[in-house]
């Protein structure tokens, strides 16, 4: 249907202040989102030194944003439609709404497949575990780990595996309280979770949840002989990784609804570009 010079100026004019309202409205929210990221992310113990940026939490404000920011695309997108000057402008609007809905679509189901797929984890973990050997020589041996990743996403845990003969006594202390050469039992108040001989194998985890620095003391018995491999473990957190296979879900099914809510205007648009 043909408008008039005056229709098009209208709706030139309004398309205009939609397309302000949208990226006004944007703006505020990514700098919520990002003010919000921060401040959780301090409450988390972010630091400089060591570095450490929890993104746990931010990552879930990021997911509820954006599905809110899903909905005002839609809104916005739906008065463009509404509001073009040509029936054919409008198919086009239409049309390409509805191609970048169906690359969203594909995008959020080979991620979740991913995400969701337990060997995709197994796979990231075995890649990720890094090992180290040391030969027993009467020396002590001394490595470092932390609790978490920098960015408070992954556990780290270490195995230990000797080979040869002989005991080791193995000490997991904070880095700040690491002394190398203490072997006297009564420092074990101020270790935190291992002060025991190991033969074979040891897993150790730190007991802390959040973020930490830490040093592993091996201290070989005189009659140690042998080698031990250390091997560096990491493992994904599973609330991170239910809570993105969620959101990959529901931006699925959001723009499935949105793709099946835009092909009336395609009908209409196409039909009457048609029929002119």
């Amino acid at each position: 249907m043909k408008k008039s010079s005056a229709d098009l100026l209208g709706s030139a004019f309004y398309l205009n202040r939609i397309r302000s309202m949208a990226i006004k409205a944007y703006s505020i929210q990514i700098a919520i989102m990002v003010g919000i990221g921060f401040f959780l992310a301090l409450t988390q113990g972010a630091s400089l030194k060591p570095f450490y940026l929890p993104l746990e939490y931010f990552m879930y404000v990021v997911y509820i944003m954006l599905f809110a920011m899903f909905f005002e695309i839609f809104f916005f997108t739906d008065l463009e439609i509404r509001n073009q000057d040509s029936d054919a402008a409008a198919y086009f609007t239409s049309k390409k709404a509805s191609k970048t809905s169906i690359k969203v679509m594909v995008a959020a189901i080979v991620l979740l497949v991913i995400v969701a797929n337990p060997i995709s984890e197994q796979f990231l973990e075995e890649k990720s575990t890094t090992t180290s050997e040391y030969i027993i020589n009467g020396s002590n041996i001394t490595f470092e780990m932390t609790s978490l990743d920098r960015f408070g996403l992954i556990y780290h845990s270490v195995e230990i595996t000797g080979e040869g003969s002989g005991t080791y006594n193995c000490y997991l202390m904070y880095k700040d309280y690491y002394h190398e050469g203490i072997k006297d039992p009564s420092f074990s108040s101020r270790l935190r979770f291992i002060n025991q001989s190991v033969s074979k194998s040891l897993n150790i985890i730190p007991p802390d949840l959040n973020f930490d620095e830490y040093v592993v003391l091996i201290v070989p018995n005189d009659n140690a002989t042998g080698k031990l491999t250390v091997s560096f473990q990491n493992d994904v957190k599973d609330n991170f990784v239910i809570s993105t296979a969620i959101f990959l879900i529901g931006t699925a099914i959001v723009y499935a609804w949105w793709f099946v809510y835009l092909q009336r205007y395609i009908k209409k648009y196409g039909t009457e570009l048609v029929s002119v």
